[in-house]
């Protein structure tokens, strides 16, 4: 892929990204507008991540390290083998799909109560209800996950910008209907409906263009790629399990300490993310199909680039958050049924969060960069680290430091994984110069956050002054660092089609 490939995938994927996490601002909004951090909320949030863990605990590396790479060399040189691969994997993920559905349809009350153990009856019960109509989703959600993957083999990104969107376009739907019907049950609607028209809308459209290959395949032909897929992945297969093991061991904590802490961790976790999905995610997936065609000095050389140049976006952001966590809070969530008590345990959550912003944002990157240079234990051993801390600090200082600590937990996780990558992708000495030369600014830039925020009165206006305060601070220390100066310099250029 040209560079100016890569260019348009990323812009592509951006701008998919910025509407999608628009369109996610609107639904969280209007969410805790209707319900705050009460049992509908939570109920949701709980019955997706009961549909989620399963299916992702298989599949998640399985297709974005494992099929897209291999479909994408075989299909240049071995079409009818791609093909094969293609359809083979489509129907393992159907009979997955459709025995995880079966077992969440018959099973949710037990599942619900392993997940959050600390809900009250009346929520639980909810959670159940959500869970049977949000895994009438599964099949759709994998197939589309897979055809996805399959447009990105061929240099094509327009599923993959879109599913954001019609993610959130089918929640936020389902929840004006929960709302002005006043069944709280539509709001699980939204998501096997989203994924349904997604996954009809994916297949008609790479029919329509010639990427979905014909459905005749040969079964030697499938039992080589899949072979071939597998021993991509073999290195992968601990990581989904420590991955959902830490999700759920979150849920689990965050519903021992109440109710309302289990919905107050996805709206911190919304905010802290967008800048991830917005910044992070296209670069990664767009790198899986540029890197491995680089040479190793070409493809260090962009990453050295490119590790200064997410910090310089990324870190004066992680500060800003960190110190105006109450104030993002108030200003997004901070209306109708979303209390006091519902904005202060989010912000305390977001704080946390926020502390390791940067290394959230950057780890993503250099993860996908391991798993494009065909390093994947590597980048096993990177995540399995974070997250194994992620893990100890869920379940240990929780009780001592509250709601806070799980966000730190995924910070503290974060830069784990970051420096454990940087170093295998011999980027350890321009982390660490990077990181030097960001800090004092990032720190003067939430220092003068925080004194100006404290001069007026109101959230908004503290947030607004604040923010004015942290970005002239922060653009004056880069202005005095060579370094970071001609790291803006860089990305300015690159954005340039």
């Amino acid at each position: 892929m040209a560079t100016g490939t890569m260019r348009s995938a990323v812009q592509r994927l951006f701008w998919g990204g910025l509407a999608g996490k628009l369109l996610g601002l609107v639904r969280e909004v209007l969410l805790a507008a209707a319900y705050g951090t009460g049992a509908p909320a939570v109920a949701a949030r709980v019955a997706q991540t009961a549909t989620l863990v399963p299916v992702d605990l298989v599949t998640a590396d399985a297709l974005s390290a494992g099929f897209l790479p291999v479909h994408a060399g075989l299909r240049r040189h071995d079409p009818a083998r791609a093909a094969a691969l293609f359809h083979a994997l489509r129907a393992v993920l159907l009979v997955l799909a459709l025995a995880v559905t079966a077992a969440l349809l018959l099973l949710a009350g037990r599942v619900v109560d392993l997940l959050a153990p600390g809900l009250d009856a009346g929520t639980a019960a909810t959670a159940a209800t959500f869970l049977r109509v949000m895994a009438l989703g599964l099949p759709s959600y994998l197939q589309f996950a897979l055809l996805s993957y399959l447009e990105a083999s061929h240099g094509s990104f327009r599923l993959s910008s879109a599913r954001p969107t019609a993610q959130n376009t089918g929640m936020v739907t389902g929840l004006l209907v929960a709302w002005w019907l006043s069944a709280p049950v539509a709001l699980a609607w939204g998501f096997p409906a989203a994924y349904v028209a997604l996954h009809a809308w994916a297949h008609l459209s790479l029919r329509r263009r010639g990427v979905l290959p014909p459905p005749r395949w040969e079964r030697s032909a499938a039992r080589d790629a899949l072979a071939q897929l597998w021993r991509r992945v073999r290195p992968l297969l601990l990581l989904p399990l420590v991955l959902q093991s830490s999700v759920v061991a979150e849920r689990v904590v965050a519903s021992l300490l109440g109710d309302g802490v289990v919905a107050a961790v996805d709206y911190a976790r919304f905010v802290a993310t967008t800048g991830v999905s917005l910044l992070a995610v296209p670069l990664g997936l767009a790198g899986l199909a540029v890197l491995p065609e680089l040479s190793a000095p070409d493809a260090r050389e962009r990453l050295e680039r490119l590790v200064p140049a997410v910090l310089v976006v990324v870190a004066p952001l992680s500060a800003l958050l960190a110190v105006e966590a109450g104030g993002v809070v108030q200003v997004l969530y901070g209306r109708g049924a979303f209390d006091a008590a519902a904005v202060a345990a989010s912000a305390q959550v977001l704080t946390g969060f926020a502390v390791g912003f940067w290394a959230q944002a950057l780890s993503y990157v250099l993860v996908k960069a391991l798993n494009a240079r065909d390093r994947n234990r590597a980048a096993v051993t990177a995540l399995v680290a974070g997250l194994a801390l992620t893990l100890v600090v869920d379940l240990t200082l929780p009780a001592v430091l509250g709601p806070v600590a799980l966000g730190l937990a995924v910070s503290a996780g974060a830069v784990v994984t970051t420096a454990l990558a940087a170093r295998s992708l011999g980027l350890g000495p321009v982390l660490v110069r990077s990181a030097a030369r960001c800090a004092p600014g990032a720190l003067l830039a939430a220092l003068a956050a925080a004194l100006a925020g404290a001069a007026v009165p109101g959230a908004w206006a503290g947030l607004v002054l604040g923010s004015a305060a942290a970005l002239a601070v922060w653009c004056a220390h880069v202005a005095c660092v060579p370094a970071l100066r001609r790291a803006v310099v860089g990305v300015l250029r690159s954005s340039r089609p």
